[in-house]
């Protein structure tokens, strides 16, 4: 619908997008590789050799960076324009910029492809697709960012700590190995009126040299062993406005409820669940998600599957 409503003018729009996301990626160590439409996809390289805690904590930026960026997205003043676009508010009533994020660990073969006439870099892996079919599911579970288990158990305890498991599936036409699939909630609207500009100047100053001399020399303290990435995102003013409607009380209830729905007590899970899904200021998408599922086998378990409730469930792309 933006494409259609925006037209010539869309690449102006999606290159405005990539200035925030492939800028913040760069801040904490990722790299732009490519973009499809509408999608971007960035990387977080790693080697063998990389240490554990090396591992942990760049798993830890990537998905502050993502938190970030959906920050960003929401205060840009740039983007926020679009709000008050004539012809997008006539195709999207209350129209804004949203963006959504999969998040998975695995391995790639980074190499060109191509010819004489064109070369891509690009990643060729099944754990791509992974990372893809992630992203989609935020739309399915109403979440801004959809981390896998392979990516959640890498993570440092206390980055795991702001992370909630809100499914355990096997995604249909990708993996048939049931993985876990958790959320980062935040509330994007929260941070209404907190916008900015041009992220090139904020800190002082125009010169394009000193400006990415300063960028690599605050990467340069990311990877000392002292900075602890956790405290980033668990500080951050942003990421607690963004937060403040996630109570503790949220939090304990849900998971009460997903472990009985996991353990196939569908019974007590339809209770609790239909509690949170009404507990925070909007619909809470996981509960509501959950609630469909189960309602389509009459809240038994035993009706899951022909041989009954596995634990897990097909998710199949929509």
């Amino acid at each position: 619908d933006t494409t259609e409503v925006l037209q010539d003018k869309v690449m102006v729009f999606v290159n405005q997008v990539a200035e925030i996301v492939h800028g913040i990626a760069d801040e904490w160590h990722g790299a732009a590789n490519r973009n499809n439409g509408q999608a971007f996809l960035i990387v977080w390289r790693m080697s063998e050799d990389f240490k554990p805690v090396l591992r942990s904590k760049m798993c830890d930026m990537s998905v502050v960076a993502f938190t970030e960026m959906y920050a960003a997205i929401n205060k840009s003043a740039v983007l926020k324009d679009y709000r008050e676009h004539p012809a997008l508010l006539a195709r999207i009533p209350n129209y804004r910029v949203r963006m959504c994020f999969g998040l998975h660990y695995g391995w790639a073969i980074e190499g060109a492809i191509g010819s004489d006439f064109k070369i891509d870099a690009s990643y060729l892996s099944p754990h791509v697709n992974v990372a893809s079919r992630l992203e989609a599911c935020t739309q399915q579970y109403q979440v801004p960012i959809c981390i896998s288990e392979d990516l959640q158990k890498l993570c440092s305890k206390e980055m795991e700590r702001s992370f909630r498991a809100i499914d355990r599936v096997t995604l249909k036409g990708v993996s048939s190995l049931p993985i876990r699939l958790f959320s980062v909630d935040l509330s994007g609207e929260n941070l209404g009126g907190d916008y900015y500009g041009h992220r090139a100047s904020k800190d002082g100053s125009d010169n394009i040299f000193e400006i990415r001399r300063l960028r690599e020399k605050a990467k340069d303290a990311k990877m000392q062993d002292s900075f602890r990435v956790h405290r980033v995102f668990e500080n951050s003013y942003d990421v607690k406005k963004m937060r403040k409607d996630y109570t503790l009380h949220f939090f304990h209830e849900f998971a009460k409820g997903f472990f009985n729905y996991e353990a196939g007590e569908w019974d007590v899970a339809r209770e609790v669940f239909e509690r949170t899904r009404e507990m925070l200021t909007h619909l809470d998408g996981p509960s509501k998600a959950l609630l469909e599922f189960m309602e389509l086998h009459n809240f038994d378990a035993s009706h899951a599957t022909p041989k009954g409730w596995p634990g897990y469930r097909e998710l199949a792309p929509v």
